[in-house]
């Protein structure tokens, strides 16, 4: 891991592992992956610097390569900008929310303190899968590749999928997709983070222990995943409220005869929960786990 030093020179304090970043940015197939595009026709420079400081990483992207220099923030399309001790918390080796990644720092409701942007919001959209990459790997060069808790890869599956018919308001009728595994006593619903789908918790529902103890759901929200669309709103016109989200777990509780399940989620999932705890009456919910995503 790099010396710890003060992060108010963002360049500097990673000046000893910059050589293993050099090579990461080379050799990483994820990285290439990303722009490796005959899109990319002209080069692309994104920075990464401390708040009230010029002194910035520049990271320019051309097709099947990137190149990191340094330099100021005027030289890069935009720039990540964050106070010097969130950057200090980030590169920790196992850093604690909302520090393990610059999203999570960001905030989608909840912005950060600190936290800005600096230049072409839109080139900092279009880039997000590549500068989230790069912050990856300078945290690799810098501390070591992060520890992943070890998990055996099970040989068998236990997840059985169908459909159902729910009403939720807004949305109205709607034919949804859900999984389900387990044979416990406690019955927990899972639900996906946004844009995604029931797949995210094939872990956990095959899980031996949670096999054994409880009966899990997880099912795809209304325009998500495997489902089909509502007849409700026409194409493109779907949003999400809380009244359409309860409404729409509420639903599926009562259509599957839940009796108090619990309901769990992490993200846009999460911040459902805890409505979900307030009118778990309405919902007919036992209690409600929210992670951040």
């Amino acid at each position: 891991m790099g010396s710890l030093g003060t992060w108010d020179d963002f360049p500097q304090a990673l000046s000893a592992s910059l050589p293993k970043f050099k090579e990461l940015l080379q050799s990483d197939g994820q990285l290439r992956a990303f722009t490796t595009s005959n899109a990319i026709n002209a080069p692309a420079t994104f920075g990464i610097k401390s708040s009230g400081s010029n002194s910035t990483l520049l990271i320019t992207m051309t097709n099947g390569k990137a190149e990191v220099s340094t330099g100021k923030p005027s030289a890069a399309q935009f720039t990540l900008s964050a106070l010097s001790q969130q950057w200090e918390e980030h590169f920790k080796p196992v850093p604690t929310p909302p520090h393990q990644s610059y999203w999570g720092m960001f905030g989608m409701n909840i912005k950060q303190r600190g936290i800005e942007v600096q230049g072409d919001q839109n080139a900092f959209a279009h880039w997000t899968h590549v500068w989230r990459r790069t912050l990856e790997l300078i945290h690799d060069a810098y501390c070591g590749p992060m520890q992943e808790d070890s998990y055996q890869e099970p040989t068998e599956d236990h997840l059985v999928g169908r459909y159902v018919y729910i009403s939720a308001p807004i949305w109205g009728k709607c034919k949804v997709f859900y999984e389900t595994s387990g044979s416990g006593s406690q019955p927990i619903v899972f639900l996906h983070t946004a844009g995604s789908d029931s797949r995210q918790y094939h872990g956990v529902m095959n899980d031996s222990r949670m096999l054994e103890k409880c009966k899990m759901y997880a099912f795809d929200l209304p325009g998500h995943g495997r489902n089909f669309p509502s007849r409700s709103y026409y194409p493109g016109a779907h949003t999400n409220t809380e009244e359409s989200y309860v409404g729409c777990i509420a639903s599926f509780v009562k259509a599957l005869g839940l009796d108090k399940p619990i309901i769990c989620g992490a993200s846009m999932a999460g911040q459902v929960c805890l409505a979900v705890a307030i009118r778990h009456e309405e919902v007919g919910a036992g209690g409600s786990i929210p992670l951040q995503g």
